[in-house]
């Protein structure tokens, strides 16, 4: 179902940018299409029954889960959540993203632990390695919501000049 639907939108999206914006001489009307291209694509990047940025992001979570209890094993720490929390048996989105949403109140709670004078006393090494490893994971989480977001169309609104399209 997820390949057909991205074709679907594909096919809308090249019959816009090929037959319908080069006879569309209004700049008003231009930039209109251009808007419906980038809600298409937003809609293709983020359909509801597409769980895979989503396990993704709950993958790298359980692998930051897993390296901290192991960084702070000896360490009083704020419940850590055991892993995998999630498998690819797991299709439905809404709980997935709970999952998601649930591991990263879980991760702020534990930034700020790592980062409170008690972690630092207790052990300074661990406590900056567990902070390094959590602004790290911030880091791969904003990889993936990015590569889930369509780009920006600006240009192409600004110039009528089509820009390289990223693949998801």
């Amino acid at each position: 179902m997820s390949s057909s639907f991205d074709r679907l939108i594909d096919g809308m999206i090249e019959a816009l940018r090929s037959h319908v914006i080069p006879k569309s001489a209004d700049d008003f009307a231009r930039g209109q299409l251009f808007s419906v291209i980038f809600a298409l694509n937003g809609l293709k990047l983020n359909a509801d029954w597409k769980p895979g940025p989503l396990l993704e992001q709950v993958r790298v979570q359980d692998s930051a889960f897993s390296a901290i209890r192991q960084m702070a094993h000896n360490m009083d720490h704020p419940d850590i959540p055991a892993t995998p929390r999630a498998n690819e048996g797991i299709v439905d989105p809404a709980h997935i993203e709970a999952l998601r949403d649930e591991g990263d109140r879980k991760l702020g709670e534990l930034l700020f632990w790592a980062t409170s004078e008690h972690a630092r006393a207790a052990d300074p090494v661990a406590s900056n390695e567990v902070a390094r490893l959590l602004r790290r994971l911030m880091c791969e989480q904003l990889k993936v919501e990015i590569g889930t977001t369509p780009r920006s169309m600006l240009h192409q609104i600004a110039t009528g000049e089509e820009s390289v399209v990223r693949k998801g």
